[in-house]
């Protein structure tokens, strides 16, 4: 468990975190406020995270599990019924290049972006690979009418639990058991300073310094093409990818996967449009 105290003093008054729900386990923190954001007992005040010690049903993109330990951080923050000038997607990237940003300057650790919501190290035994230190999911729940009822970004980070393949944990990075208050802290931090833009003017402010700390992945599916090459993000977010064929698609995330095999030359990660 979190210690609220400590949280509520280093986030700062009124800043997201300060109201804090925590609970042993659960299926998954993202359902879960989505169901209590309207009714626990009356309407949350956005920015009040739920945190949980252990899901029983973590969810990353595509329906994936996200597997969730104790020892790990699993938290999501409700965010009420903004309005939707910016996509969710916009959102997703935002909310993901804040927490990049607070930990790199907190921690000093090399971390890196995998298109859309993904945390990541290069694998130092297999500079070619990466390996996941944690990923971002947002979600949201509409009307009849297409009014937006509510909205939750979830977080999930490594921290000191055990991981499975392909994974990374904050100790094992840094050589020592980490305080999951103080990273809780530095997440919510860049998750507010994310969010505070998108609501402003979306993804536009911050998509070269996103671009700057993405890897190049290679394309694991693309439905119809046997291989693409990634070019890079389009205004939007969304990504740019080129064909065999030599045809340019504009693809949301859920129209391609992206494996964790990665092209890491220097220089910027995407070149130019």
């Amino acid at each position: 468990m979190l210690s609220p105290s400590r949280l509520g003093s280093l986030v700062g008054q009124g800043a997201w975190g300060h109201h804090l729900l925590q609970v042993v386990t659960t299926d998954s923190t993202n359902r879960l406020l989505l169901q209590w954001g309207r009714q626990f007992p009356q309407p949350l005040p956005p920015g009040t995270v739920l945190v949980s010690t252990r899901q029983r049903a973590g969810q990353g993109q595509h329906g994936r599990v996200w597997h969730s330990e104790p020892g790990g951080l699993y938290l999501s923050v409700w965010l009420g019924s903004p309005p939707l000038r910016h996509s969710l997607l916009e959102l997703t990237l935002t909310l993901a290049w804040g927490v990049v940003d607070s930990l790199r300057q907190k921690l000093g650790i090399p971390l890196r972006l995998k298109w859309p919501n993904d945390l990541v190290v290069v694998d130092e035994q297999c500079p070619g690979s990466l390996r996941k230190l944690g990923g971002l999911l947002v979600q949201s729940r509409f009307g009849e009418r297409g009014q937006l009822l509510g909205l939750v970004a979830g977080v999930g980070v490594n921290v000191n639990n055990p991981v499975p393949a392909g994974g990374i944990a904050l100790a094992e990075i840094l050589g020592s058991r980490q305080d999951s208050t103080a990273v809780a802290a530095w997440v919510l931090q860049g998750m507010e300073r994310g969010f505070q833009i998108w609501l402003q003017e979306g993804f536009a402010p911050v998509r070269s310094r996103y671009e700057a700390w993405t890897v190049k992945p290679q394309v694991q599916w693309l439905p119809g093409e046997a291989s693409a090459t990634v070019l890079g993000l389009a205004e939007d977010g969304r990504l740019r990818v080129q064909t065999p064929g030599g045809q340019i698609l504009v693809l949301s995330p859920d129209q391609v996967r992206l494996s964790y095999q990665a092209s890491l030359a220097s220089g910027p990660s995407f070149p130019p449009e």
